[in-house]
């Protein structure tokens, strides 16, 4: 039959109110990418008792962003439906409610969902359950899900590897040798065992007894590898931070160097300074103690000290290297140096030198507006740590995002920490401030609450937040129309490259009265694909002559356009070739 006549028949047919035309009808219009139209089919099927569909559009709306509007349809039909269980306890437990997730995971795994109940299995496993949870694993594997399969060899695994840093511990306890201790400990750290630590939190509470028995020998050093382990857990940092200060009391020489590590990826400059001073003069002449430092002051645009720092390193003469890479890190910050010195706009600018003691006056004698306005000198002429004391003081809205960007983009801070400084300014309704809290989320690798924080932005008009999501939705989500949707109002930002996915995705979908302003913004851009779809709105619009000569543009501009969109491009261009 005719695609077109077999959508007019399933529309009838939905229309009418027949069993299954709903769901008929909004599959294939999804099928189609026309989503917007599927949806109030999809929530017909749902309100008729089909599940399925609203598990559709549970993951539709998840996909767009629209957590409490996904909640809500897995809800519809959690109850009596596995699929929707799971998906409802895996929303749930994205969004921190644990005990949320493990109540529908067990409900679901009751109505016959295999893979409600690996993922049950893996929460009780996370607390500590293990037996419980390798009898479900097993349960599941019997059943064909490789999920569970993996899922229970890794536990099995994790568990015989605790047990061998139990007896090799206890090895090192009766000798009382401290340093056994510590490395009967270092596998603890390999990168590769973050995951698990991860997914199963009970072993982070197994592997921290560990750690105390080590110290507890007498090694100083297993303070510190416990400090870096939970570490790890942002929101355990300080608790951290003074396991190493204990380390470095009791003459562990690498603690300061951790210290540094840390003040400077938590925005405390001056203390991260201290710290690396401290551990290169401690350990006599710490190589990466003398890097960091040299980097710190590079940032600063201390370059003399800079060049002293890295040269002191010993990187180019024999020097013990346990990374392997210190010599092409310190040429590079060499050559860094060597860069700024030659570039005038990467030096301090020197009318913000001459006003900086007008500043400094009003600032002693003023109040927020002007500490800021010293605060932002500063910050112009790369003195950081008094820059921060005086944005600190300031303490307004825009002085502390002033504060995290300076610290996070120039300062070396750790994107996750500086998020405080960016909140308040977004409460305000500054939509650069919201942008750039989606973007350290999303760069965290945290999708949800990188959407959710980027919305915002967008819903305040920042352009790149609206691109972002008009992004994911066409290329993670698979929906078109939602996606043109974001492109178009990127575009109102001024942004050429949405104006062009807008303007094609309008093309494709036979709008190209709408496509021909967006894609004429884009050519205007020099956006290299636009002058061929703007060719094709043309044409489109019947106006062929006009379709030809951009298509001609389009080949001069953009030479392999040919061999890009093959065929339709050649005959267009009348090429007999």
């Amino acid at each position: 039959m005719d695609p077109e006549a077999e959508a007019a028949r399933l529309r009838a047919a939905a229309a009418a109110g027949k069993p299954g035309a709903y769901r008929a009808y909004a599959e294939l219009l999804t099928g189609r990418g026309r989503l917007d139209e599927a949806l109030p089919w999809w929530a017909r099927a749902a309100d008729a008792g089909d599940a399925d569909a609203s598990r559709t559009l549970a993951i539709c709306h998840k996909d767009r962003g629209e957590f409490a509007e996904a909640e809500r349809w897995y809800r519809t039909a959690a109850d009596r439906d596995g699929g929707c269980a799971f998906g409802l306890a895996r929303l749930l437990q994205e969004a921190g409610d644990t005990a949320g997730a493990e109540r529908w995971y067990e409900h679901g795994a009751a109505l016959g969902s295999v893979e409600c109940r690996t993922n049950g299995a893996v929460l009780l496993a996370a607390r500590g359950e293990w037996d419980t949870a390798l009898e479900r694993l097993a349960e599941a594997s019997a059943e064909g899900d490789d999920v569970a399969a993996h899922s229970r060899r890794a536990i099995q695994s994790m568990l015989r590897d605790l047990d061998g840093w139990r007896a090799a511990l206890a090895r090192a306890e009766a000798e009382g040798d401290p340093e056994e201790a510590y490395e009967a400990l270092r596998e603890l750290l390999d990168p590769e065992r973050r995951a698990m630590f991860e997914r199963y939190p009970r072993m982070v509470a197994e592997a921290e007894a560990l750690y105390a028995r080590a110290a507890a020998v007498g090694g100083a050093k297993a303070l510190v590898d416990q400090a870096l382990f939970i570490a790890r857990d942002d929101s355990r940092w300080a608790e951290a931070r003074a396991l190493v200060e204990r380390a470095h009391e009791r003459g562990y020489d690498g603690a300061a160097y951790v210290l540094g590590v840390w003040a400077e990826e938590n925005g405390e400059l001056r203390t991260a300074e201290e710290w690396y001073r401290t551990a290169d003069e401690a350990d006599g002449g710490h190589m990466w103690a003398c890097f960091n430092l040299g980097v710190l002051c590079v940032r600063q645009r201390r370059l003399e000290e800079a060049e002293r720092w890295l040269r002191a390193t010993g990187a180019d003469e024999e020097c013990a290297d346990p990374f392997g890479e210190g010599e092409e890190r310190i040429a590079a910050a060499l050559r860094d140096i060597a860069a700024i010195r030659a570039d005038p706009e990467r030096m301090p600018p020197a009318e913000w030198e001459e006003r900086l003691p007008g500043l400094r006056a009003r600032a002693e004698e003023g109040g927020p507006d002007a500490w800021f306005a010293y605060a932002d000198a500063l910050d112009r002429l790369y003195r950081l740590p008094e820059a921060a004391e005086w944005y600190r003081k300031a303490g307004t809205p825009r002085a502390l995002l002033a504060l995290g960007r300076m610290l996070y983009e120039g300062g070396g801070a750790k994107g996750l920490r500086m998020v405080p400084y960016y909140e308040p300014a977004a409460a305000e309704g500054d939509a650069g401030a919201a942008y750039d809290i989606g973007r350290i989320y999303d760069e965290a690798r945290d999708r949800r609450t990188a959407q959710i924080w980027f919305r915002r932005a967008a819903d305040l008009g920042h352009g790149r937040a609206a691109w972002w999501l008009g992004w994911t939705s066409e290329e993670r989500g698979g929906d078109p129309q939602h996606a043109e949707r974001w492109y178009v109002r990127a575009a109102r930002s001024g942004l050429v490259p949405p104006a062009f996915l807008a303007g094609r995705s309008m093309v494709r979908r036979g709008a190209c009265a709408e496509a021909e302003p967006l894609l004429r913004v884009a050519c205007e851009g020099e956006h290299e694909e636009a002058p061929y779809w703007l060719a094709e709105a043309l044409r489109g619009l019947g106006r062929t002559e006009e379709a030809e000569r951009w298509l001609r543009v389009a080949a001069e501009a953009y030479p392999d356009l040919l061999h890009q969109y093959g065929e339709m491009a050649r005959l267009a261009l009348r090429d007999p070739g």
